[in-house]
């Protein structure tokens, strides 16, 4: 087997939180405060009518926005919350909630052949009309058409789940509609105050937004850092064997995931500043060798690097949450755990250091 020479450059040693304390840094330069909707959803919990109230929907009516007004002019002279900013709020909030049903549903039902190994699709628009299954003419494919095909399959997989998660969703609303006792689950309520939301927010109607085109933009940009993860294990360590990535990229996780507490806008400036993100914005690109994302830090672990964060804030923008899936317990461990098993057993890490 052939290996492929390290294109990252050594960095000085670190401490693991010193990409995230960069982020919030640049976050803030620009004008922009993370809102954790932590305890939003706690209190959620312990009162589910609140998800009917006014206060909910203005930002749920935790700080920081107790120190603002409204957009009606405010009060006491202080500054206004974005509407937008409070839709923000509300929807990732609700969508942190329902993720935990998206995350057991998954996992409950990701498909499995009589080998035990994970069912891929064959993507539906995929230019190299190879199906996952066809394992021959999988080991034949070229190195990048092989990490285009299994990152496609992957997110259409998950697309599949992601859509059951919703249907479920509205049947069990619509169950208890029917019955007319005035009764609802907690996550069929979430899912109606979610619809109506997104429907009245001026936001989400211009982006034309809705929970399944959210959802499922968030799982793509997931998987497709969960591969890119991947993929840099053996351009930072050349020549080891499966079971040593797997065990790295597995460990590194945790120093990845500060990229899911940024806002929208400043993820995405950093996915493309870094090299994550290739032109065309889609999730099929097998991770360049000369990005800059990923660098090992002095334990030898996979971390991400500083240096191409950019700040940037839209119009307007003063508050961000975050990725809801941030909030929702091992869902991004979920994800990679998918990503990760799929590369031990289609050999993804043999096929990375081909020629």
């Amino acid at each position: 087997m052939s290996t492929v020479t390290p294109t990252a450059t050594p960095v000085p040693p670190s401490r693991s939180n010193d990409f995230a304390q960069s982020f919030n840094l640049a976050h803030g330069e620009v004008g922009l405060s993370r809102v954790s909707i932590a305890h939003i959803l706690q209190r959620i919990q312990s009162d589910p009518g609140f998800l009917f109230t006014d206060e909910f929907r203005q930002g749920a009516g935790q700080c920081p926005f107790h120190s603002g007004g409204r957009e009606d002019g405010g009060d006491g002279g202080m500054p206004a919350i974005p509407q937008d900013d409070a839709d923000k709020v509300t929807v990732n909030s609700l969508l942190a909630l329902l993720f935990n049903r998206l995350r057991d549903n998954i996992a409950e039902t990701l498909p499995f052949d009589a080998d035990g190994r994970p069912m891929l699709p064959v993507p539906p628009r995929s230019p190299h009309g190879l199906d996952p299954a066809d394992r021959a003419a999988m080991a034949a494919a070229a190195p990048d058409v092989f990490c285009s095909v299994l990152r496609d399959a992957t997110c259409h997989l998950l697309d599949g789940l992601i859509t059951n998660w919703a249907v479920n969703l509205v049947h069990e609303e619509e169950h208890f509609r029917q019955q007319g006792t005035g009764a609802i689950s907690l996550d069929a309520a979430a899912n109606f105050v979610l619809r109506t939301v997104l429907e009245q927010s001026p936001l989400y109607q211009r982006a034309g937004y809705d929970m399944l085109s959210i959802t499922k933009t968030g799982s793509h940009t997931a998987i497709h850092v969960c591969w890119a993860l991947v993929e840099a294990a053996p351009l930072l360590v050349p020549g080891r064997d499966a079971a040593f990535y797997d065990d790295l990229v597995r460990r590194s996780l945790k120093q990845i995931v500060p990229l899911s507490m940024a806002s929208l806008g400043m993820l995405v400036h950093y996915m493309e500043e870094s090299g994550i993100e290739p032109p065309d914005g889609l999730a099929v690109h097998r991770l360049p060798k000369d990005q800059t994302a990923f660098v090992l830090d002095a334990n030898g672990l996979i971390r991400l690097n500083a240096a191409p964060i950019t700040s940037f804030a839209k119009p307007g923008e003063r508050y961000y949450t975050g990725c809801p899936a941030f909030y929702t317990t091992n869902l991004i461990k979920l994800y990679l755990d998918i990503v990760a098993g799929l590369a031990l057993d289609y050999a993804v890490y043999d096929r990375l250091q081909e020629g």
